[in-house]
């Protein structure tokens, strides 16, 4: 199969989408990309949209994908098949059960439209925490995390005799009815990225993308990774060039749908990656297992783009905050040492993006995962910031590197598309706008100072169980930090004349990792 760009290049494009799930990152952020570019998502309904552990109405689903009046699909594989991406961690499912749903996809492609999919190499979280998870993970997490490590070790290396205990002393605390539905849980979501392979392999899908979350050296997401490579390199020249593989996952519907963006306009964009600190780019960012550079390169690979050989050949000039060699979340105990290691780069890097007037300028901050490093952020915000925040073509900090890179290309290369047109001017700046009060005024200030104020109101630290008054305190807290930090951003110029709606903040999943607002002109 070969995508073909539109006979007019400008001509409205209309995507179906089946999100990773049902979070504001794999719905709202597509949907707000696409309008920079002048382009359509359509979502499914959110009466079979699901919730949280309840996957979407898979049979809905099909109906609403099959019947969807779009020029091209995007769909995820765990929606398509489970309902989402926990159900897909959750769900007792065989293989026999929900293979048959992936014929709705091959059935599109053969109607002439483009078809992506995505699907995700299973994580195995580190944690006694059932939020995401089967229930039994908040008893036993922790040593399924060890327990994948260790039958993954001993596969590809010499088992040591303080590894053999503690393989016996694991396989003597779990429970056999969990680890059996550990396991082929897990070979039933193997099967599913085989098969997935094998309709590449029978040009039944125009691109297939496979992420990973949470990666580590060892463990059964691992071992499945390399498995799936060797069939990516067996297949060759067949499959190859419409298979990619690397980390990331929420990140992925906006990727993939910058991707079929500059596919249907013929264009791939030119991209230089400047790194802000030298020798960053080397470092692997927390919840990866590659260097940050070949997970910048990969997002960009996404996308659409190219990689540009010298910055100034670049249509875009990716600036990059690389990982702290901290490889950690970011804790004020950092800051003085953050400044006197990092502050002479990151100015000097602000003067070098500055100078470059022919190119957009976009920043992807992965120094700390989940929210914005400060020290850059007092530096962009500074009255005399030779490059200040307002002129950036995207900016991103949220969550792990791949989701920032992969949101931030996007958003870099969709701001191309906006051709002075008011209303796509208008998406572009509301998506910077909502970029740092998300990144930067959310993540990395008013969700630490609302954990505060309900430590201080309940004694806990997250709302995820609270009832709806200790819910309606927690908006309302979020609210009040939000709007102003909205007037600190305005200050710098960015979201002039964008008002937060009062009421719109929204706890997608009632917990304070993420959240969603709304903002509007005027007001």
């Amino acid at each position: 199969m070969k995508e073909t760009p539109l006979p007019d290049p400008s001509a409205p494009l209309t995507v179906a989408l089946l999100p990773l799930d049902e979070r504001p990152v794999n719905t709202r952020y597509p949907e707000m990309l696409a309008r920079i570019a002048g382009a359509t998502v359509l979502l499914p309904p959110l009466a079979i949209r699901g919730f949280h552990k309840t996957g979407a109405d898979t049979a809905a689903v099909l109906r609403w994908l099959a019947s969807a009046p779009a020029d091209a699909v995007i769909a995820s594989a765990e929606y398509l098949l489970f309902g989402n991406l926990i159900a897909s961690r959750i769900s007792g499912e065989s293989v026999a059960d929900v293979l048959p749903r992936l014929s709705v996809l091959e059935q599109i492609a053969a109607s002439g439209k483009t078809v992506y999919a995505f699907g995700l190499i299973t994580r195995v979280s580190n944690a006694d925490v059932d939020v995401e998870e089967p229930d039994y993970w908040k008893s036993y997490g922790t040593r399924f995390y060890q327990l994948s490590q260790l039958l993954h070790k001993a596969e590809v290396s010499d088992e040591s005799a303080e590894d053999a205990e503690t393989m016996l002393r694991l396989r003597a605390e779990l429970p056999a009815q969990y680890v059996s539905d550990f396991l082929t849980r897990r070979l039933r979501n193997h099967t599913v990225n085989l098969a997935l392979l094998d309709m590449v392999a029978r040009k039944r899908l125009d691109l297939l993308l496979l992420t990973s979350d949470d990666t580590a050296v060892y463990g059964l997401p691992t071992r499945e990774k390399s498995w799936l490579q060797s069939w990516m390199r067996l297949l060759g020249d067949t499959a190859t060039d419409r298979i990619l593989m690397h980390p990331g996952a929420d990140e992925v519907g906006s990727a993939l749908l910058c991707r079929l963006v500059c596919a249907k306009r013929g264009v791939a964009p030119a991209i230089f990656p400047l790194y802000a600190v030298p020798g960053g780019e080397e470092i692997v960012a927390p919840y990866e297992d590659n260097p940050a550079r070949i997970t910048v390169e990969a997002q960009i690979k996404a996308c659409g783009g190219q990689i540009a050989d010298t910055i100034e050949a670049a249509d875009i000039i990716l600036g990059v905050l690389p990982p702290s060699p901290r490889r950690t979340e970011y804790r004020e105990s950092f800051a003085q040492a953050e400044r006197e290691s990092r502050e002479g780069f990151y100015r000097a890097f602000l003067q070098t993006l500055a100078a470059k007037k022919s190119a957009g300028v976009a920043v992807a901050d992965i120094a700390y995962p989940n929210g914005s490093d400060p020290l850059f952020i007092e530096l962009i915000f500074e009255a005399d910031c030779p490059l200040p925040p307002a002129k950036l073509a995207a900016y991103g900090a949220w969550n792990t590197a791949g989701n920032t890179l992969g949101t931030t290309v996007a958003q870099a290369i969709l701001s191309t598309f906006t051709g002075g047109d008011p209303d796509r001017e208008a998406a572009q700046s509301l998506f910077l706008t909502h970029r740092f009060l998300e990144d930067w005024a959310y993540q990395a200030r008013v969700r630490h100072t609302t954990r505060d104020a309900i430590q201080a109101k309940t004694n806990r630290r997250d709302p995820a169980y609270d009832s709806e008054p200790e819910q309606a305190f927690v908006r309302e807290t979020i609210e009040a930090g939000l709007r102003e930090k909205l007037r600190e951003l305005q200050a710098v110029g960015v979201g002039v004349g964008l008002t937060l709606v009062p009421g719109s903040v929204r706890l997608p999943w009632r917990r304070t990792f993420e959240v969603d607002f709304d903002l509007v002109s005027g007001g």
